[in-house]
């Protein structure tokens, strides 16, 4: 565990931040506070994702913790700043107790809730998350989840606030979500029915000049100029697709779809 052989793993892990670390499986969990967070409906809102799966009883999460870098990335990249990201702490270990959390607890190393912004997840067990995959060094790991295709491109555990800054930066550019403008515009954006066999329904507002949809490895299948309120997407294998809608302003809006 990254706890125990912090000293071993720490230059790997510096060298190896921008690699990629396999496909997050899909979860849905509840937050202390009782709000779900389903991982594939925040990905398919365009959103990237980070997961921080440590415990309340580890020195390295704790470090991780009081550094605040988190806090900071939530500030400009959350819901208050440019919308484009979720945050959610895990806590990875089933024996934790609520108190541990509050910091009241006897297996813990203080307060762990106190001035947290985003989502806070402590499970009784099984846990939800196969620790395989979000933490297959230990703790902490610190996930970075592409939307496109749930690809973990980097563990931040190590980063700084600049590298952390410029690992979201990355992903947003590679996903074509570099604006708050377009999040918000492509949340606004209406695709059904969905999954579709046929014909795919489009309902926006915005002055749509070129559409591209893409496949999860981000091979263009379908290309147009111009809006039509129906695409025929018969010719598609069965799948998940990325609609690319591109406005007269230069925007760019994403969208996910299934064929059925």
């Amino acid at each position: 565990m990254k706890q125990i052989l912090l000293l071993v793993l720490g230059m790997c892990m510096t060298y190896n931040i921008n690699a990629q670390f396999g496909t997050a499986h899909q979860f849905i969990v509840t937050d202390i506070k009782g709000e779900v967070h389903s991982l594939q409906e925040i990905l398919d809102s365009g959103r990237l994702v980070i997961v921080d799966v440590s415990a309340t009883w580890c020195p390295p999460c704790w470090t991780v913790h009081e550094r605040h870098y988190l806090e900071d990335l939530y500030a400009k990249f959350g819901p208050e700043g440019t919308n484009q990201i979720e945050i959610i702490f895990y806590e990875g270990d089933a024996a934790t107790t609520s108190a541990d959390l509050n910091g009241t607890g006897g297996n813990t190393l203080g307060d762990w809730v106190t001035g947290v912004p985003f989502p806070i997840v402590d499970e009784e067990g099984p846990l939800s998350l196969d620790l395989n995959v979000y933490a297959p060094d230990g703790f902490p790991t610190i996930s970075v989840i592409r939307p496109s295709d749930r690809e973990i491109t980097h563990d931040l555990w190590n980063a700084n606030l600049a590298t952390m800054e410029a690992a979201v930066t990355q992903v947003l550019e590679s996903e074509g979500l570099s604006s708050a403008e377009e999040v918000q515009l492509s949340n606004e954006v209406s695709l059904f029915p969905n999954p579709v066999k046929e014909f795919l329904n489009v309902s926006t507002d915005q002055n749509i000049v070129k559409l591209i949809i893409t496949n999860t490895v981000g091979q263009t299948t379908q290309l147009a100029g111009g809006l039509s309120n129906k695409i025929n997407v018969s010719g598609l294998d069965a799948g998940q697709y990325f609609l690319r809608m591109i406005t007269k302003e230069g925007l760019i809006l994403n969208k996910v779809f299934i064929k059925a």
